[in-house]
């Protein structure tokens, strides 16, 4: 049996770099303001550049979610470089990666 990396949530409100190492993306949960928002997570451990692993349009006040659950290590997108998360707009919510 594989060994298990344990997913954790890291908090996002604008544009950051969320992992600067390999890691594994596993999903997000996301609410837009007023305006909506335009969500873009890349593989690239300090910019909106790179490999692009997701975009999410997110409504005006509304509320998504997605979980790529894993039953082992083998789960998710593996993000090589690290992890960018990218929003055009303020956020509330978290991006989900393990190890």
């Amino acid at each position: 049996m594989a060994s298990r990396s344990a997913v954790s949530s890291h908090d996002v409100t604008t544009s950051a770099v969320v992992r600067s190492n390999p890691a594994t993306y596993h999903g997000y949960t996301l609410r837009a303001g007023a305006s909506g928002a335009t969500v873009s997570i890349y593989d690239n451990a300090s910019a909106a550049s790179g490999t692009l692993l997701e975009v999410v349009a997110i409504a005006a006040d509304k509320a998504v979610h997605a979980y790529y659950a894993t039953e082992d290590s083998s789960g998710g997108l593996r993000a090589v470089n690290g992890i960018y998360f990218s929003t055009d707009n303020a956020v509330t919510g978290s991006i989900r990666v393990a190890d």
